[in-house]
């Protein structure tokens, strides 16, 4: 039932680009700004000294230690030439992708970074997380910019662990003493560090950043966060194969005597990474990552036994005193709506803020504030998607998708404020750009891992968490828009015409949705009167009749249907033949989880199915000894608006929309039955499959209806339309400021400058 993303691994595709094109790179984000977010929406300052034609950072040089940023009380600070400014840090994160690409590719070039750290600057970001060692050009652009700006983009680096070998082959999780577990977690550390100092060569490694690194960007490293969020089994497996482990003693950094064996394995690896940091004579801030799944509170209502079972304390690692002068602060991923704990633990549902309103989410991170007294508090994750589909329920609306781009950034914002209002002391929202290659638990069966990336699937919220929309097509304007109008299919290459003797009917698409046009050549659409419905048959092996569409029969099978009844959402549906719909023969015929009847895996029997996902399986809460029923939300709801981000009225999680008539679909590959639009694959019947299974297609066929309401009439649908396409490797996409970016960078406005002084 994990919900997360896979974590970000590296990437190896290095880019020269000039100081000339920088320049011209920054400069373009005016534009950029202006189109895609409000007027008045402020500008980076990147205005250089006079002295040597570029800002510095002071830096405190005191018995041959040096730092920038450093631990004062509960709070990160940094050094303005005279003091620590401690400060709440609202920041972000940044993967490693772009469309068509994995993250072991690392396929962001110096220009995307040169293009993105400007505008993170201008919605009043601070600081920039990143996962992993990036290539050099990622540090040289991050110098570079900075040596233009009198308020650095400050950098918080992540150190990769050795995910894979943690958790195992077989998923039991592995002892983290494993030598070469050790050995190569030591090693990264070592590499992150030079990379940092700019002063290492990293041998090519699949999968992993290399090259020269030259660029120190030490002066900006706010601090480290070194790891991934914790495998459960594998802290399980660690902490049983060495019950009487002692507490590590280093040099930098120590265990209590209360740490566990893992904890001790993780104390001796920050201590691993301060070492690595003194040896170029600087100290910065050290954490480890952290998520709710291995925090140390207990949550006795918590249903699924891996995501209580384990423990890794920070509070039971400390720095030595008077050595490592830098410090020490905790950061954790945390999410409102995932575990269920956070929903369902008693005292977080009746926690009310100082405002008096009941708050769930701030319950969790009051309860965590407290724990984690004398050292900051980072939420290094956080974050909701503006995604067609879901994955999770989570109290006050905040659900782990379905929601307006202008929804996620309110709900962001709120987040924000409930992480500053408990006493916390960074919240780094994720994240910057979308990115197509992720996956969720409730689609991951439904699409093959080696081609998610190649198209964006509207359906699976893990793709959608960015601030900044990564979209099909060179340019928004190249994009086919639900808005009435005919000018954007009049210029498509790829559409294809069926005519008709009541209507003529379009087709063409991109990576995220086939698009339907039907214009009525006399009168315009009127749903009081008519019903529209549409056929669609990917692989012949439907059915010739619907009860969703009583009395019509089309002229060869079909697996899907569209049903428009009205002009509100509750009146457009998309309909899955039962023979064809893989949610009920998972969680129904095969798993015995949901209602089922038999009959429904005759495909040509015409049952067709609300098309849904799943959001939760049946949980037992063990502490208030009740069943929490199977959740289920069905995604084949049909939403009608205009998508054209221009407009006033627009809503990405449109599909359709009706004017005059014109009436215009863009419906999400996977609610058609794709598996990977790129290479024309959908699933196979999963009844003859026994299970989801990849089966090519040559296209989709398309027949409209339109039937008076009431009408007892048999009706023959007119013959369908054919609709097919190239395969592609290669998918063409656009950046675009969702909505969500204005308001967040109203919101982190709030927190753009230091929030006290030393005393």
């Amino acid at each position: 039932m994990r919900s997360r993303k896979k974590t970000h691994q590296r990437l190896k595709r290095p880019l020269i680009v000039t100081v000339v094109a920088a320049v011209i790179v920054i400069a373009a984000f005016s534009f950029w700004l202006l189109r895609g977010s409000p007027a008045g929406a402020p500008a980076a300052n990147n205005t250089p000294t006079d002295k040597g034609g570029s800002y510095t950072v002071p830096v405190v040089d005191k018995d041959g230690i040096k730092r920038t940023s450093t631990v004062v009380g509960e709070q990160l600070a940094v050094y303005d030439g005279s003091t620590w400014q401690p400060s709440f840090w609202a920041g972000i994160n940044l993967g490693a992708t772009t469309p068509g690409h994995y993250p072991g590719e690392l396929s962001p070039t110096k220009e995307d970074y040169l293009r993105w750290f400007p505008q993170m600057k201008a919605m009043n970001i601070r600081v920039l997380r990143i996962y992993t060692i990036l290539p050099p050009f990622f540090y040289e652009a991050l110098k570079e910019y900075n040596e233009t700006q009198k308020e650095p983009l400050y950098l918080m680096q992540g150190v990769w662990s050795p995910e894979e070998e943690l958790i195992g082959k077989d998923s039991r999780g592995r002892d983290a003493y494993t030598p070469e577990i050790t050995q190569s977690f030591t090693k990264e550390i070592q590499e992150a560090v030079g990379a940092i100092h700019g002063q290492i060569t990293i041998d090519e490694t699949p999968g992993h950043a290399h090259g020269q690194y030259t660029a120190d960007v030490s002066p900006y490293l706010l601090g480290w966060v070194v790891g991934t969020e914790w495998f459960p089994y594998a802290v399980d497996v660690t902490d049983k194969a060495h019950p009487n482990q002692p507490p590590y003693k280093g040099k930098y950094f120590s265990a209590d005597a209360d740490a566990t064996a893992f904890e001790s394995w993780v104390a001796s690896m920050l201590d691993v990474t301060a070492e690595a940091d003194m040896k170029y004579g600087w100290q910065h801030p050290m954490s480890f990552t952290n998520w709710v799944t291995t925090d140390p509170l207990k949550h006795p209502n918590e249903p699924l036994e891996q995501e209580d079972l384990v423990s890794v304390d920070p509070m039971n690692i400390k720095p030595v005193a008077n050595v490592w002068q830098a410090g020490y602060f905790s950061s954790y991923h945390i999410y409102p709506y995932y575990p269920d704990l956070l929903r369902q633990q008693p005292e977080y549902k009746k926690y009310k803020k100082a405002d008096g309103t009941i708050n769930p989410y701030a319950g969790y991170l009051h309860a965590m504030r407290e724990h984690h007294k004398g050292i900051p508090l980072v939420v290094a994750e956080f974050g909701m998607p503006s995604s067609r589909g879901m994955a999770h329920y989570g109290p006050l609306g905040r659900n782990q998708g379905m929601h307006t781009e202008e929804e996620q950034g309110k709900l962001d914002a709120g987040l924000v404020k409930d992480i500053y209002d408990e006493g916390l002391d960074g919240a780094l929202l994720f994240e910057w750009q979308d990115e197509w290659f992720k996956f969720t638990w409730n689609t991951i069966d439904l699409e093959p891992a080696d081609r998610r990336a190649m198209w964006r699937n509207r359906l699976t919220n893990e793709e959608h968490f960015g601030v900044i929309a990564v979209e099909p097509e060179a340019s928004v304007d190249d994009m086919i828009h639900l808005d009435g109008k005919t000018e954007d299919w009049a210029k498509n290459q790829t559409a294809i015409t069926q005519d008709y003797p009541d209507m003529t009917m379009q087709m063409t698409h991109d990576a995220a949705n086939l698009y339907v046009k039907l214009e009525k050549k006399n009168g315009n659409w009127d749903f009081s009167q008519n019903n529209l419905y549409i056929g669609f048959d990917t692989n012949g092996e439907g059915s010739l009749k619907s009860d969703k569409a009583p009395g019509v029969t089309f002229n060869q099978p079909i697996e899907f249907l569209v049903s428009i009844q009205g002009n509100t959402d509750k009146d457009g549906h998309i309909y899955i033949n039962s023979g064809y719909d893989q949610h009920t023969y998972l969680y129904g015929a095969s798993r015995k989880e949901i209602p089922y009847d038999p009959k429904y895996a005759d495909g040509s029997a015409g049952y067709f199915l609300p098309w849904k996902l799943a959001l939760n399986r049946e949980l037992y809460l063990p502490q208030t000894k009740v069943t929490m029923p199977f959740e289920e939300l069905e995604v084949g709801k049909l939403h009608h608006g205009i998508n054209d981000p221009s407009s006033p009225e627009f809503n990405n999680l449109s599909d359709w929309y009706a004017k005059d008539n014109v009436i215009e679909f863009a419906i999400p590959w996977m609610l058609l039955g794709f598996m990977d639009p790129s290479s024309l694959t959908v699933w196979e019947n999963p009844y003859q499959a026994k299970g989801v299974a990849p089966q090519k297609t040559d296209g989709i066929k398309a027949s409209p209806v339109l039937v008076p309401k009431n009408s007892q009439a048999a009706v023959n649908a007119p013959a369908f339309g054919s609709y097919t396409w190239e395969p592609w490797n290669e998918p063409v996409s656009h950046e675009r400021p969702k909505k969500s970016y204005p308001i967040l960078q109203e919101a982190y406005a709030q927190y753009a400058k230091p929030a006290k002084k030393e005393q």
